[in-house]
Parts: structure tokens; sequence; C-alpha cells
């Protein structure tokens, strides 16, 4: 090489000879020139938390695209159960089997995924599974077979989770703990834009245009979604692009390069990882009770929102209703999750005050559930609205929204704090509950809200949700305790 070639500003070294082998010696764990272990730089472009801010935020909204039709073609079953029935000639249950269906292979995916993820990227992975959830609504729109409705529910669900359970890895990989809580909270504003726009959109396209055009709509919007991720989003994953540029530097060079993390970390074959990530979520929802307590408490929430789908159905064709208007009422979702949007600003402004006056200068974990707490009664109490005139369950269902939105992103944060380097195994249990509950709760709506009636179904679900609003008021008085007595997190006590 010449005296002239420039010193770059990744792990290593290019430059003239002995200059790479001084690399080579210092960073060798052989003692020989032979192997050079290539590390990130403080500041390095190259690494993603450095990268600009503009195109962080566009592979963020590009992979939350999938977030939001994902969760859109989950919600979207309940209206569109008006005419599902009738086109795969089946019943209103059967249809709605194909939610379950849908939600049981995204609470299990992730486990096989996350693996995966850490071995070959993220980038790749998203642009399979976009292009896969978007191919699957042809059989759905084209086909009258059941069985075939079903098999392209449970394989678009598998695809689906990575919307759902990835994206959160993608925020971390790019933003440092300071800046996540601002960009989780955008992602959880998409979660609940898509949970109001399934019912929202496809009760008006069912009604105007015909059943298999909402099908057909979807996979319009999910082939642009498609075109998202192929265009703005890039693999982010720090280890994946460390080994990427340590391979490129080993042809360039003819030196062997080796990833740092590939050199000092604990080499372990993919069943082996696959192991960890599919049993340890199920130890965290058994054996830790924070994450018991929050997955319950937060999976019925959840579950009552799929729950919701065909009780707002019920409630709202009392007043004549068609099916876009009773599907319009689903917008009441994403008027909650707009105003718990803002509201969160208010929830970060807390926390970072008492990290300020902590000696440590970190906040423990409680800090993150001030807000969820609130929405914690916010949630049931939105359910006891009288039922005339109709505006006034609309507005009672935009505050039990709001409250659901405060409960999931403060839960999120919280497990993220509280569990750090386990994070995902207890975010992972979480999803898993959450998913579960809401794939099993719309099998019985339906007949609870005819036999029970309308406002005392309604009021059973509103005093669960009381008792289980009890979690996060708990945690803030003893989740410290639970937390030194847990042989997980007892080693980060120290830290918080």
């Amino acid at each position: 090489m010449g005296d002239d070639e420039e010193k770059l500003t990744d792990s290593t070294v290019r430059v003239r000879d002995t200059e790479v082998t001084e690399v080579a010696v210092a960073n060798s764990k052989t003692g020989g020139p032979d192997v050079v272990v290539v590390h990130w730089e403080p500041g390095d472009p190259g690494h993603p938390t450095n990268w600009p801010r503009l195109k962080k935020y566009l592979i963020v909204c590009s992979v939350c695209s999938i977030t939001a039709l994902s969760i859109a073609n989950a919600t979207c079953l309940a209206i569109m159960s008006t005419w599902g029935v009738d086109f795969y000639n089946t019943t209103r249950l059967g249809f709605t089997v194909g939610l379950t269906v849908y939600n049981l292979s995204v609470s299990f995916t992730p486990m096989i995924l996350t693996p995966i993820s850490e071995g070959f990227g993220r980038n790749e992975i998203y642009q399979v599974t976009s292009l896969l959830i978007a191919l699957l609504f042809i059989p759905q729109a084209l086909s009258r077979s059941y069985s075939g409705f079903l098999a392209a529910r449970w394989f678009q669900g598998m695809a689906s989770s990575v919307g759902i359970s990835m994206v959160g890895g993608t925020i971390a990989d790019m933003f440092t703990a300071r800046e996540r809580g601002k960009v989780m909270n955008l992602f959880s504003l998409f979660v609940f834009v898509g949970q109001g726009s399934g019912g929202l959109v496809m009760g008006w396209v069912g009604e105007k245009a015909g059943f298999q055009w909402c099908f057909g709509v979807f996979g319009i919007a999910c082939a642009g979604s498609c075109v998202l991720i192929i265009v703005f989003c890039r693999e982010t994953r720090a280890d994946t692009l460390l080994r990427r540029r340590a391979a490129h530097l080993t042809k360039s060079t003819g030196v062997c390069h080796v990833a740092d993390c590939d050199w000092h970390a604990e080499h372990k074959s993919l069943m082996q990882k696959l192991r960890v990530t599919a049993i340890r979520p199920f130890q965290f929802l058994v054996m830790e009770p924070i994450v018991t307590f929050l997955s319950v408490w937060v999976g019925f929430a959840w579950a009552v929102i799929f729950l919701g789908g065909t009780a707002t159905m019920l409630v709202f064709e009392q007043y004549g209703f068609g099916p876009g208007q009773t599907g319009s009422t689903q917008a009441c979702i994403i008027v909650g999750g707009v105003i718990g949007y803002f509201s969160q600003f208010h929830q970060e402004k807390i926390y970072r005050k008492v990290a300020e006056r902590s000696a440590s200068g970190h906040a423990p974990p409680e800090a993150r559930l001030y807000w969820a707490a609130f929405g914690g009664l916010l949630f049931p109490a939105g359910m006891m609205a009288p039922e005339i005139p109709w505006p006034v369950p609309a507005v009672m269902l935009c505050i039990s929204y709001w409250g659901v939105y405060c409960m999931y992103i403060g839960t999120f944060n919280y497990l993220a704090d509280a569990y750090e380097t386990y994070s995902s195994s207890a975010q992972a249990a979480q999803s898993f509950a959450r998913n579960t509950i809401s794939g099993v709760f719309p099998l019985f709506a339906r007949q609870m809200y005819i036999k029970m009636g309308y406002p005392q179904a309604s009021s059973l679900v509103a005093a669960l949700g009381f008792v289980l609003s009890l979690a996060p008021f708990l945690l803030i008085k003893y989740g410290a305790r639970l937390r030194a007595k847990s042989p997980i997190t007892s080693s980060l006590v120290g830290q918080l």
C-alpha cells in the first residue's frame, strides 16, 4: 500500500504494512500478527448509534410500517366476520379462529427468530418476512377454502411476528438508553394506530367494495411496506456489521480479521441458542414474580382490545350502525394512543427528575411506572360507560385505550430497565402472554356479551381490570425488594 493511503475510522488500521503489523500484535490473542481482532472505536460513524438521526428515524418508520400493518391484520377480523362467515362457509366462531391461529403464531415464532437474527442480522429477516406477509393475502382473497384460510393466517402470523418482537431490538441497536424512551414512544404509537386502523378501514372497504377487497387492500399496503423496507431499512445489529467489516478487511488485506464479538464470545450452536430463547422466557414467566404480574396485567388489557372488537360491534349495532360506521369506532384506539403518546413526555420528565435526585445518577426501574399505574385505573374506568347516547361510550373507549397505551409502554420500559441483559427474555415472556391471551378472548367474547348482557359483561371486565391494576402500585412500593430477591435482577440492583 502507498504511504498516502488514509487511516480508516473502523476498528483497524489499513495503511502501511508496519502499522498493520503493530495493530495485529496489539489486538491478537495468539501473540502473532496473523490475526487482527476488529472492534468498534468510540465515535465510529459505522456504528448504528452514530448514524445520522434522519437515517435512524427512516429505518424506524420503515420497520414500524410492518408493525402497524401486522396488528391491523389481527384486529380487523372482528368487523370482517360480517362477510367472512359466508365467504368461507363457516360459523362466526370458526372465522374468529383465524385470529386465534394468527396470534398464537405471533406468540411462538419470536422464540425461533431471535437467535437467527443474532447470527444473521435483522435486515434480511425484515425483507423476507415483509414479502411473505404481502403474498399470503393472495390465497385468503382468492380461495374459499377454510382450511387454506387458517393455514395462511398461521404462516402470516409467523412472518408478522417480526414487526412486533424485533422492532424493539432494532431501536436498541441505534439509540442509547437516554434516547430510547422517545423512540419507543413512537413505536408504541404505531402499534395503536395499527390496532385502530384495522377495523376503521376494513369496515368501509368491506361494505363498499366487498370482502375480498379487504385482503386486496391489505396486500397492496403490505407491498408498499416492502418497498419502504428495501429503500430505507439497513442492517442495524452492530455485531453483524462488525463481522462484515472483518470479512471485508480480510479480503482486502489478505490478513485474517476477526470481529471482537466472535473472538471473546462463548460460541454456541444455533440449536443451543434456540434452547435458551425458547426456554428462558417461560422460566421468567413462571419463576419471576415481576414478569408474571406484569404479563398477566398487560396481557389482560391487551386481550380486552381484541375482545372489544367484538363487543363494540354488538354495542354500536344497537344504534343502527352499519359495518363501516361500527368499524369506525375502532378509531377510539388511535385517539387513545395519540393522547397516551403525549402523556408519555410527562412520564419521561418524571423519570429524568428521579434520576437527577439519585446518588448514582440512575433512576430505579419503578420510576417508569407512574403513568402506567394511572393508566391501569383509566383502562377499567373507561369500560364502565353507559350505552346511551352513543358518543358517551365512544369517549369512554378513548379514555380506556389511553390507559392501555400507558400500561403498554410503561411495562416495556420497566422490563428493559429491570432486566437489562436479560430484557429480551423478559419481553418475550410478556409478549407471549399478551398475544396468547389476546388470541383466546375473542373466542368467547360474543357469547359472553349476548348471554350476560352488554352492561353486565363490560362491568365484569372492568372489575377484573381494577383488581389487576394493583400490580404497578405494588411494584412501585415493593419492586426494589422483589428485584433484590430475584437471582436474575439481584446482580443489577447496585447499578440502579
